[in-house]
């Protein structure tokens, strides 16, 4: 009876093994269900701030008396500037302020020769030679007030600059003579009923006149176009020369405008079709105490080699990208104002 029930058992144990086996089995053969991967939605790539507006590089003007030398620096980094306003001078502004003042003088005379010549056109041979009187009369005083200025001039009484201007006006006057004895001479030699000289002449000073009036104006344009200005308002980025050095390739200074922002970012090729304009955009770096955020306005339509490279230096330096720029909003625009080129993380998407 004994053994009957130990074999009852036996077999009892047996089954259970051969079952546990089994469904042992079973488990290893059905297979895992599969994991289904999540589509990637953000792209990721290096980027760099700057102003919305492109930069602005002011440069010397070029010259073709030689090298300019930067007399003054009036802005430093950092300064905000308003369109138009005076930014640098360079070494020969004096000479093309000499050159306006000389301009100016030449059609002066030439005004004052045509309102002789105007009133000659009226008056008779003896008009002339009272005309020719008054002005010698004129000379001898210029000539005068001239030697008295050197005099007072040798021993330190006036200065240079009021010795030349007796000799300019005794200079002026001499001239003025001049052309009213030319005038005497030639109604001298004319017929009293007239051969039609003195318009002749009138148009002839008018002409001058005109010549001395184009050149002023090319004086002061070549004056004014020497003047270093802003031709934007902005900020002063960067300052590339000093006062008494040569502005070189690079300009003077870089000028931009801080208060609109933008990530431009170095988007992969291959990242390019899950890039859609009006998307978030986040910014981060180690520089930045809180992301900035914006939106993809533009995607760029050239393929450039990358410029930002990564530190990791088992990543591809040789990439293919096209840039995509997205404004920031207007409070991450204050806060990004002082970081202009600074190398940041961009996030796109979802």
């Amino acid at each position: 009876m004994v053994g009957r029930r130990t074999q009852l058992g036996l077999v009892a144990v047996g089954g259970a093994v051969v079952l546990a086996l089994g469904v042992g089995l079973l488990r290893r053969a059905t297979p895992p269900p599969p994991v289904v991967e999540r589509p990637i939605r953000t792209v990721t790539a290096l980027g760099r701030l700057e102003p919305v507006s492109a930069l602005r590089t002011i440069a010397a003007p070029l010259s073709g008396a030689g090298q300019p030398i930067l007399q003054a620096l009036l802005v430093d980094r950092g300064d905000a500037v308003q369109a138009g306003q005076l930014l640098a001078l360079l070494d020969n502004q004096p000479q093309l302020e000499a050159a306006v003042a000389a301009a100016r003088a030449e059609v002066n005379l030439a005004r004052s020769r045509l309102a002789i010549a105007r009133a000659d056109a009226g008056s008779g041979e003896d008009g002339q030679r009272a005309k020719v009187r008054s002005l010698e009369a004129q000379q001898r005083t210029a000539a005068t007030e001239a030697s008295r200025y050197q005099s007072l001039f040798s021993s330190g009484a006036v200065s240079a600059e009021e010795r030349d201007n007796r000799r300019l006006s005794l200079d002026t006057v001499t001239a003025s003579l001049q052309e009213a004895r030319v005038l005497l001479a030639r109604q001298q030699a004319r017929s009293t009923a007239g051969a039609g000289g003195v318009d002749l002449d009138v148009e002839a000073s008018r002409r001058v006149l005109e010549q001395a009036q184009a050149n002023l104006q090319r004086a002061i344009a070549a004056r004014d176009d020497n003047l270093i200005r802003a031709p934007i308002a902005g900020t002063v980025l960067q300052v590339f020369a000093r006062a008494g050095e040569a502005p070189g390739a690079e300009g003077i200074l870089q000028l931009g405008q801080t208060g609109r922002m933008q990530a431009v970012a170095e988007v992969y090729e291959s990242d390019l079709p899950r890039v859609r304009r009006g998307q978030p955009v986040q910014i981060t770096s180690p520089a930045l105490t809180q992301p900035l955020q914006g939106r993809v306005e533009q995607i760029g339509a050239i393929v450039l080699r990358q410029n930002l490279i990564n530190t990791d230096p088992s990543s591809n330096t040789d990439n293919r990208v096209v840039e995509v720029r997205a404004p920031l909003t207007p409070e991450s625009s204050r806060r990004a104002a002082r970081f202009t080129n600074l190398q940041v993380r961009v996030v796109i998407g979802p």
